[in-house]
């Protein structure tokens, strides 16, 4: 295996379809620090979920379709190290750059995704705790982390803001609602590898059922947050920015119901990069809005 297989397999392009929960907390920032989103955005996006992107290829060894690749190259060693160098290179920028709670936290997310992949443990292998794991992590665990390392003021008073809590609980629900569907097409690649997520235990119906309730929730959760915070003009803008996703989930279900096959990697990633780039324009949107008054233009 050589290096560019090596680089191929980070999948640094993928870690695009994360970057709706980095910029939902930006987005809801009072007092967003830039230099330390420019850091931590590098360190996250471009160092951590990489590292676990091959890191999971290297234990997987995928033969079929994976997220953002749909012919992957075999997985040699070199992968698990570079996974290795790229996790140790983010907890050493992280203290240097950051503290010690940011270097905490991210190895701790490190950890983490070692565990839901590594064979020994293997997270994955279970339908509900690597449900969960994912949810909470990539959710709830990565709004917090970015809300609070990335403001100008201390982590005592970003927690008493509004905007802590309850948007990291919607964080959460957002992932819930799309992370099932991203297994929907590899139900036969985890059934050899023995893993048995929450899409094969729901079925390729129940997966389209239970993401759409809980993208649903997420959406309640969404409007009584800005509704009650005398934001409404902020939730309209999120149902307007979604609507082409949406659209495009219930056209794909309507396939699905017809002829199962059409629940593949190719509408998997159609639905990823409608819906994470819509989020995207949704949130620069908000952020904007929210801090047009201090813009030199």
């Amino acid at each position: 295996m050589n290096l560019v297989h090596a680089i191929i397999l980070l999948r640094i392009p993928f870690s695009f379809f994360l970057l709706p929960v980095f910029l939902f907390a930006v987005a809801l920032m009072d007092q967003p620090h830039p230099v330390k989103l420019f850091i931590l955005f590098l360190l996250l996006h471009i160092l951590v979920y990489p590292a676990s992107n091959a890191f999971n290829s290297y234990m997987d060894q995928d033969e079929g379709s994976i997220g953002g690749l749909k012919n992957p190259p075999k997985a040699g060693p070199l992968v698990l190290w570079l996974s290795i160098i790229f996790n140790l290179v983010a907890i050493f920028c992280s203290y240097f750059f950051l503290g010690i709670l940011e270097t905490y936290a991210i190895t701790a997310y490190i950890i983490i995704s070692i565990l839901y992949s590594w064979k020994a443990v293997r997270i994955k292998r279970y339908a509900l705790p690597s449900f969960l794991t994912v949810v909470f992590f990539q959710g709830a665990f990565i709004y917090a982390l970015v809300y609070l390392a990335g403001q100008k003021v201390s982590y005592a008073e970003a927690i008493k803001q509004v905007n802590f809590l309850y948007p990291s609980i919607i964080s959460s629900l957002l992932i819930a609602g799309i992370y099932p569907m991203t297994q929907i097409y590899q139900h036969k690649e985890d059934a050899k590898n023995g893993d048995h997520t929450l899409s094969r235990l729901l079925g390729i119906r129940g997966t389209f059922e239970f993401c759409s309730f809980m993208f649903a929730v997420a959406t309640g959760f969404m409007g009584y947050h800005f509704i009650t915070a005398d934001q409404s003009h902020f939730f309209y803008i999120f149902l307007l920015f979604n609507f082409p996703a949406l659209a495009f989930f219930a056209w794909w279900a309507s396939k699905v119901w017809q002829d199962p096959k059409q629940a593949n990697f190719r509408y998997t990633m159609m639905l990823n990069k409608t819906s994470s780039i819509a989020m995207v324009l949704c949130f620069i949107l908000i952020y904007f809005i929210k801090h047009s008054n201090e813009l030199p233009f």
